[in-house]
């Protein structure tokens, strides 16, 4: 049996620098590694400015291999690059199933509409920010994330264009973190009241982060082409620019509180590294719910009280260190270095028939 995993996205939409990027142990690392070791023939692949092909070592797993192609569009943004080179060697490559990372990233979509599709292969699709995409429609599997994302899908309501999915069609796929790096440090001070991780591009949200700026100490990881406005207008915030991912729970523990700040995303793998560090997490209720925040862990708020609810919870040195040993509990349980094991055996399932046909 071989199964391919594809990112959608350019490696450098994360991070331009190409060693942090290979360096990160995450779910799109592990995923593979684990049907690895369960005897699957499998590779991850990607999309960068230049082709590339390595093997990397992920810890308590053992290796993967890495294929990178090169961009067919380097001009244009990350978000829309795509391979030619990868197209050829999908069309040329006997996988058994191809495992689509995002269901809206332009190397994904172009894959699809001129390989998988057309040739009939096997393919899942695990979502990410986006849910509903047309290529979801004859997807083997989909691996969602939250209750909000396959409520979407199996009832599209007023979008009469969806075909609805059936809940048998999908498997929940929790996040896959370090628990041991990303773990709280008893002898940190905290330095900040509030901490935000996010990239700084238009479809995030920082006017709640901004306000809360006027009362609360608050500090913002990240980068983007939004830097210049954003620190124009919340000059109280302490922006800390790009935080490399391994340094990334030295930061997030000097910090009291979490608060996610973004408004179009379902599941951020910021809010369970967040809670490993013992941080309760705060977020908008437009599309993070209580399967991702659970009530122990922090709070779920709106436009309209994420002021006082914060505050109010700042205010609790009880409450809020309670929350914080709850979410650390959570994400061991939950949220683990070997979490997508479930996950990995409903592939080699999905795959099985399509590998048997041939």
């Amino acid at each position: 049996m071989r199964i391919v995993f594809v990112l959608t996205y350019p490696t450098h939409y994360a991070t331009p620098d190409l060693s942090e990027w290979l360096a990160w142990d995450n779910r799109d690392r592990r995923m593979p590694a684990l049907l690895k070791a369960m005897g699957v023939d499998v590779e991850l692949w990607g999309v960068r400015d230049a082709a590339l092909d390595t093997e990397i070592a992920v810890a308590d797993i053992g290796t993967l291999k890495v294929r990178l192609f090169a961009a067919s569009n380097p001009e244009a943004p990350p978000r829309a690059q795509i391979s030619d080179a990868m197209c050829e060697a999908t069309r040329k490559d006997r996988a058994d199933l191809f495992v689509l990372i995002g269901s809206d990233g332009a190397a994904g979509l172009d894959l699809h509409a001129r390989v998988l599709a057309p040739d009939e292969r096997g393919y899942a699709v695990i979502i990410g920010g986006t849910v509903w995409n047309a290529i979801l429609t004859d997807a083997h599997l989909i691996l969602t994330e939250s209750s909000r994302q396959e409520m979407l899908l199996m009832q599209p309501e007023w979008r009469f264009w969806r075909k609805p999915i059936a809940l048998e069609r999908m498997v929940r796929l929790p996040k896959t973190i370090d628990t041991d790096r990303f773990a709280p440090i008893p002898t940190v001070r905290n330095r900040w009241d509030v901490i935000a991780v996010s990239r700084l591009i238009p479809y995030k949200s920082f006017d709640e982060i901004g306000a809360l700026s006027q009362t609360h100490r608050v500090a913002v990881a990240g980068d983007g082409p939004m830097r210049f406005d954003l620190r124009r207008r919340f000059p109280r915030i302490d922006w800390l620019g790009h935080v490399a991912h391994t340094d990334l729970p030295a930061t997030l523990v000097k910090a009291r509180l979490f608060f996610h700040a973004g408004r179009k995303d379902w599941f951020p793998r910021a809010i369970p590294e967040a809670m490993a560090c013992g941080l309760p997490v705060a977020a908008l209720d437009d599309r993070i719910g209580a399967d991702v925040v659970p009530p122990s862990t922090g709070i779920l708020v709106n436009d309209s009280n994420f002021r006082a609810e914060v505050a109010q919870l700042l205010g609790a040195p009880g409450t809020l260190a309670a929350k914080a040993r709850s979410a650390r509990e959570h994400v061991v349980a939950t949220h683990g270095p070997r979490s997508s094991e479930a996950a990995c055996r409903k592939l080699i399932e999905v795959a099985q028939p399509i590998e048997a046909s041939r």
